[in-house]
């Protein structure tokens, strides 16, 4: 059955005479757990439940994902939070002192409440220089 691994499917399951559709991809055929992995949600079916399982009909499958990119508007930072957001997801960031760029999708990796660190290893002050963060539109 592992030929249904990658496959966009509606899957049939349920138990005592109840059964339910549930459409996704087959992420994985564990044959260790005995169950199905289905995504997008990463459902666990177990195989004792699995009545059938039918291929979608060609135009309903889910529409290919769209490659991150970076969104073309940026927003300026000023609140910790803010900083903080974008070490966590690796944000892209653009550094100005006045009408001078600094760093272009740089990454930051501490701040404090005065300097922020950039993965080159620069250490900027809040205060003198402007940071402007580009988040990632789409899916990784």
């Amino acid at each position: 059955m592992r030929q249904w691994k990658g496959r966009q499917v509606i899957l049939h399951h349920g138990n005592n005479g109840h059964t339910q559709k549930v459409r996704g991809t087959i992420e994985k055929w564990d044959d260790m757990h005995k169950c199905v992995i289905l995504g997008p949600k990463m459902l666990s079916i177990p195989f004792k439940n699995i009545t059938y399982i039918t291929m979608l009909p060609p135009g309903r499958e889910r529409k290919s994902r769209h490659p991150a990119k970076l969104n073309s508007i940026g927003y300026v930072m000023s609140v910790p939070l803010q900083f903080d957001n974008a070490i966590l997801f690796q944000s892209a960031v653009t550094v100005w002192k006045e009408d001078q760029l600094i760093a272009f999708n740089a990454k930051l990796t501490s701040h404090t409440d005065y300097d922020v660190v950039l993965d080159d290893g620069q250490i900027l002050s809040k205060e003198g220089h402007q940071f402007v963060v580009r988040s990632l539109r789409g899916e990784l």
